[in-house]
């Protein structure tokens, strides 16, 4: 192991296998958390590599508490994050959308690392059960909706995860995260928050075999699908790669993306797209989930778009959320 850490240290590229001992070491709790924060840098400062962040995934999947859906069909919509923008927590929305439409949601999270408010932050602070769950398969078949909440279902990262959250930057475990879903899903949609980086992602998938997913960045720095400039994807299917854009000024007039100050802002815009109070926040919820549903061969773009649209404003996105803050209540009020 000095070896390999001399070598990452020194700014050499590491090969699959040696990246894989270098992150089964890390999880193992076989390394300082120097040597965890060095390496980290020293990958992300010279760039990491497809090997080594396939060599990630493939560690973080061995060592995973896995969860079997008991369902078809499942779809994820968890994101790299750190693009640094503080928007508003789209991905999450998309997952309560997709839901509340029938579809069985496995959303795979945490709370916030380098930016202001996570998937966990805001769905805690909406009153959903993040992590008392007693049995997921259950929840899951009764809400069409689980989050698994990530410390949770990769306990060897407990070590890392603070190493992570000094750091203050987004690592390679920010790109690894929604490689290591605990339930495998069936579909998923990434957002990258350099789009520089959907060559290298497609790379890294293809490398570990997955199939019937979308990674998308936008033009003007999210890992979203913007509402102000075009967003690029690149959906890996079952034999086929396609490559497409999406243009906002093809579904409204375009405008910039909402940003959230605090936890609180992030909240009550959260709530404003979710129950249709805020047209432009329930524009931006709309196209996201149009992609998911794009993804899971459910539906084209533009009518991906108009029935997520529909779903919001008929009040049947606000009320699953509604049913999984009242399932949290529910449980509260039993203890």
């Amino acid at each position: 192991m000095d070896r390999i850490l001399q070598k990452v240290n020194s700014g050499d590229r590491l090969s699959f296998n040696e990246a894989g001992d270098l992150f089964e070491s890390m999880m193992q709790g076989s390394l300082a958390e120097s040597q965890i924060a060095s390496s980290l840098i020293a990958m992300k400062l010279r760039g990491e590599t497809v090997d080594e962040l396939a060599a990630l995934a493939v560690a973080m999947n061995r060592n995973k508490r896995a969860f079997t859906p008991g369902v078809k069909g499942t779809i994820d919509t968890c994101g790299t994050g750190g693009d640094g923008k503080s928007t508003v927590n789209v991905s999450t929305a998309v997952a309560i959308i997709i839901a509340s439409m029938g579809y069985p949601v496995v959303k795979h999270g945490n709370y916030a690392q380098s930016g202001i408010v996570g998937s966990a932050d805001i769905l805690s602070d909406l009153g959903v059960d993040i992590n008392g769950i007693t049995s997921p398969e259950e929840y899951l078949a009764r809400h069409n909706f689980i989050y698994m909440l990530a410390p949770l279902y990769h306990p060897a990262l407990r070590g890392i995860g603070k190493v992570r959250r000094e750091l203050k930057v987004p690592t390679l475990f920010n790109l690894a995260g929604p490689l290591a879903n605990p339930a495998d899903p069936d579909y998923q949609i990434i957002g990258i928050s350099r789009r520089g980086r959907l060559e290298f992602m497609a790379g890294v998938l293809e490398k570990i075999g997955r199939k019937n997913i979308t990674l998308y960045s936008s033009r003007d720095g999210y890992d979203e699908v913007s509402s102000a400039n075009t967003t690029e994807c690149i959906h890996i299917g079952e034999g086929d790669t396609r490559r497409f854009t999406i243009d906002p000024s093809d579904f409204f007039e375009p405008f910039p993306m909402p940003v959230v100050r605090d936890r609180d802002d992030a909240r009550h815009q959260f709530l404003d797209g979710l129950t249709g109070r805020c047209e432009t926040l329930m524009k931006v919820f709309a196209l996201n989930a149009a992609l998911a549903l794009r993804t899971m061969n459910c539906c084209g773009m533009r009518e991906g778009f108009f029935s997520a649209r529909e779903q919001i404003s008929s009040g049947r996105a606000i009320s699953k959320l509604e049913e999984l803050a009242s399932e949290e209540s529910a449980a509260r009020a039993a203890q």
